[in-house]
């Protein structure tokens, strides 16, 4: 990627194409790039963790949906909050379990 700025570093390749794919939704060039030794090495901190690249004219945008995400982020699409100790359960088959 000609003129590219890092951006980020994840621990995790899982958190690092999460939030590639969170800026790629935004309309900003991501590319992931890190070694894990092929997962031999995926949870040791031999590991340099994965880095996140944009383009140079992108990278203040980048940092600030990274640093800032939506406050949405994460939620489910149901808005309905569920509490289970009041939930009518009466569908579920208590013979099944």
């Amino acid at each position: 990627m000609p003129s590219s700025a890092k951006v980020a570093t994840f621990f995790s390749q899982t958190e690092a194409l999460i939030a590639a794919e969170y800026l790629r939704g935004n309309g900003i060039v991501a590319t992931v790039m890190g070694d894990d030794a092929g997962g031999a090495f995926s949870g040791l901190t031999l590991s340099k963790g994965f880095e996140i690249y944009v383009p140079q004219a992108d990278e203040a945008i980048a940092i600030e949906l990274l640093e800032n995400p939506p406050a949405d982020q994460g939620q489910t699409s149901n808005d309905e909050t569920v509490d289970p100790d009041t939930s009518d359960n009466s569908e579920i088959n208590q013979d099944e379990y």
